[in-house]
């Protein structure tokens, strides 16, 4: 059993094993793997262009990983 102090403020999502593959073809390619070094780098990236591109500002969050406090509701 592994056990660690660090904890991720990271959330895993599950994407169709297409979409898994064609985004590991095009990060593959030399010049976008420089831009891209990875398929979450890529996914991280086109979602912040799509919501800034809808009007959403995104303000980069803490040194926590979050965007803001939030309080769940009981």
């Amino acid at each position: 059993m592994v056990t660690t102090r660090f904890i991720r403020n990271d959330t895993a999502i599950r994407v169709s094993k297409w979409l898994n593959n064609e985004v590991e073809n095009y990060i593959s390619d030399r010049k976008n793997k420089v831009e891209f070094p990875s398929k979450r780098n890529f996914v991280d990236t086109a979602v912040m262009q799509l919501l800034e591109k809808r009007g959403i500002k995104l303000n980069g969050g803490n040194k926590n990983g979050r965007n803001r406090k939030s309080k769940r509701a009981i």
